[in-house]
């Protein structure tokens, strides 16, 4: 079992690597460079955008949109890891700005994890589909495996009924054949050897013709 477990898990593709195609799409079609902040600007208005977003990523993750939840995750985590910390008052001593700055970097982690977690169902997703498509194409190959087979026997049948009716001919014309080659050789030998009962035959005076009997009978009696 131990052996098995760790075959199994060095089987077990890279985090993110099922999905990469499905989410480098997203980024493409969706994310935007991290914006630079003005420092004119007042940071805590920053932060207030901040927290807009991160409700925007919660909201999307509670419907189960894990595309969009992707892209705004990304686009927090970004926001507060690259745009803010370039802000001057990012590391103002303010105390107010301090305990801004604080669940800022503690909503960033959170929402990191989350991406990370959405990614793991992503590859999962992906996996699914991966082989719900190799079930569909294996499927597929057996029933034009089965077809083909079919085809053949078929072929082999009506393959079988020619050969079995052509024989039958070929029989006939060999029937045919041989009694005409008998009735052949018994006409050859009656030619050879007459029946001896015809020149008996020819002895025998034939019959008077009928017409001159019937022309006695008119005569009239002596």
């Amino acid at each position: 079992p131990g052996n098995a477990s760790g075959k199994y898990f060095s089987n077990k593709p890279p985090l993110g690597e099922p999905s990469k195609a499905r989410r480098e799409s997203l980024k493409k079609h969706n994310e935007k460079a991290p914006i630079t902040l003005q420092n004119l600007c007042p940071i805590h208005k920053y932060y207030a955008a901040a927290d807009v977003v991160l409700e925007q990523f919660k909201k999307l993750l509670k419907e189960g949109d894990l595309d969009g939840a992707y892209i705004i995750g990304r686009r927090f985590a970004l926001f507060s890891t690259v745009s803010l910390p370039g802000h001057d008052y990012y590391t103002s001593p303010n105390p107010d700005l301090i305990k801004l700055r604080l669940k800022n970097q503690k909503d960033a982690q959170w929402v990191t994890t989350g991406v990370e977690r959405i990614v793991q169902v992503m590859d999962n997703e992906e996996i699914q589909k991966q082989n719900a498509e190799l079930e569909r194409i294996r499927k597929q190959r057996e029933e034009q495996e089965r077809e083909k087979m079919e085809w053949e026997e078929k072929m082999k049948q009506r393959l079988t009924a020619v050969e079995s009716s052509s024989g039958s001919e070929r029989l006939n014309v060999n029937s045919d054949g041989e009694e005409k080659d008998l009735l052949s050789k018994l006409a050859s030998l009656n030619a050879l050897f007459p029946r001896e009962d015809a020149d008996e035959e020819e002895l025998i005076p034939s019959a008077p013709p009928q017409h001159d009997i019937e022309q006695n009978e008119e005569l009239p009696p002596l």
